[in-house]
């Protein structure tokens, strides 16, 4: 399903990193002297001196709402002094950013002691500032800016040393940062790779992403494996993309978020991570990109151009890595990747021992009776916000909950928010003016480990007792119930 992204991205990117940067020109003081032939001449402001930079880089970090540049790493010629935390002003496009510190640093942003050649400002990040993602409308698909473009200037009244020359007030380097300027740490341990599967007349290409935890093959067992699927904005080829774009990256050791705890336990390293990324998006029907719910007069369940794509990138991962633990292998994914973890839970549910949908695009009156009683023995956990406006909660998890309930499900479970809210940013911008994200966006409650209520299955009726008020119980949350599943329990 196309996610509301677009608007945010395209006013990140006006705001922020694809203006153009007017160059700092410093102004004559204003001054009362009399004017006329006889008058002596004002003196000349002395222009800015260009800081001589041999090289920048740019940092890119996930988080809730999706990438953004905390920090810009500046490469001189000689030893760098005389720095202070308030030695700089800083501006991507026309948008000045607000400075946090400023550290001698190696090229990739770490602090170190000493004077040094790396310079690395550290500047505070909004969900409306500094993302190096453009979003491309005619495939409704983000992608990397093709730069970022800022600037750095003397703040007045200090100064800094490059070697033996002196910089002021108001001297100013201007660097353009393009794809090979920028690093992000995150996702540098993922093993990247591509499935081809030319099968049933098809010719289709994966893109996947695999993270390992440190010590898994010299720990006590095999260890679980959790697989993500992503949104319709994240498709295409560059995997970063599909990690970047929802904090994939929460899943692993490398964030602040770290639901590795959950899987780190009974001498185990944690969890395996695989993500797979589509060229177009999972709700394809015909391989060009178009959306396989349109119809809605129909009953007929909904199909993937990429199901057998797909199963091939799981399985052929899984033959490839024998640590996997083949009783503990979780799929889930969000909105169009919510869709496919249902598609999958179909055609191959009995494969895997849980999975959480999140703001999930099945449309309900595509799943057959029949269909739904092959999945109501499943471990399932649903996860999405009542004012979702992308997916709308009634024509989709809602009575499909309420459905495996009154089929007999007994390890279902459903998390209703009534909006999506946030930590990384607790005020974030939003074209809603709420003071919340926009409430397609549930997967965040996921990936900062918030989803601590659902509903008791036992107070459910019909859709109507399905409210944010209701969905009150407390006693576990989604990703240490998943660490908890197992096909070998299911068969006990």
């Amino acid at each position: 399903m196309k996610k509301q992204v677009s608007l945010l991205l395209a006013a990140v990117l006006l705001l922020g990193i694809m203006g153009t940067f007017a160059g700092c020109t410093q102004s004559p003081p204003a001054s009362s002297a009399p004017t006329g032939s006889n008058a002596p001449a004002a003196p000349s402001a002395e222009p800015p001196t260009e800081i001589a930079l041999s090289k920048a880089y740019i940092i890119v970090q996930g988080y809730e709402w999706g990438p953004a540049i905390p920090k810009i790493v500046l490469e001189f010629a000689e030893d760098v002094s005389g720095i202070a935390n308030d030695t700089f002003e800083v501006a991507f496009g026309t948008a000045k950013r607000t400075v946090k510190e400023v550290y001698s640093s190696d090229e990739d942003g770490n602090k170190s002691d000493g004077a040094g050649k790396y310079l690395t400002i550290e500047m505070a990040v909004k969900s409306n500032e500094a993302s190096p993602f453009a979003y491309n409308m005619e495939k409704n698909v983000n992608t990397w800016a093709e730069s970022v473009d800022f600037s750095v200037t003397v703040a007045p009244g200090k100064t800094f040393s490059v070697g033996s020359t002196t910089y002021e007030e108001g001297d100013v380097c201007t660097y353009s940062a393009a794809a090979a300027d920028r690093k992000v740490p995150q996702t540098a341990g993922w093993v990247r790779d591509t499935v081809e599967y030319q099968e049933e007349g098809k010719d289709i290409t994966l893109t996947r992403a695999a993270w390992a935890p440190e010590g898994a093959d010299s720990d006590s067992g095999k260890n679980p494996l959790i697989i993500w699927l992503h949104g319709a904005g994240e498709g295409g080829t560059d995997i970063d993309i599909d990690l970047l774009g929802n904090e994939v990256t929460a899943l692993t050791t490398e964030n602040e978020t770290n639901i590795q705890k959950y899987f780190a336990a009974d001498g185990l390293a944690g969890a395996y991570v695989l993500a797979v990324q589509t060229p177009t998006i999972w709700m394809d029907s015909d391989g060009n990109g178009t959306y396989n719910h349109v119809d809605k007069s129909t009953t007929e369940k909904q199909v993937s151009w990429y199901t057998g794509a797909l199963w091939k990138a799981i399985t052929t991962y899984v033959e490839s890595n024998p640590d996997v633990d083949t009783n503990r292998i979780y799929l889930g994914g969000c909105s169009n990747g919510g869709y496919m973890t249902m598609n999958m839970m179909f055609e191959h549910g009995d494969y895997f021992a849980a999975f959480y949908p999140i703001c999930e695009a099945y449309l309900d009156q595509r799943i057959s009776d029949e269909m739904l009683a092959g999945i109501k023995d499943y471990h399932i956990w649903f996860l999405l916000s009542a004012d979702d406006g992308t997916v709308n909660p009634p024509d989709f998890a809602l009575p499909t909950y309420v459905r495996l309930l009154e089929a007999g499900a007994e390890n279902v479970w459903l998390t209703l928010t009534d909006k999506v809210r946030g930590t990384d940013d607790p005020e974030p911008w939003s074209w809603t003016g709420g003071g919340t994200y926009d409430g397609h966006w549930s997967w965040i409650y996921a990936f900062n480990d918030q989803v601590t209520t659902r509903f008791d299955p036992a107070a459910v009726t019909a859709v109507e007792d399905l409210t944010p008020e209701n969905c009150a119980v407390t006693d576990v949350n989604l990703w240490q119930w998943l660490a908890q599943q197992s096909l070998a329990q299911a068969a006990e």
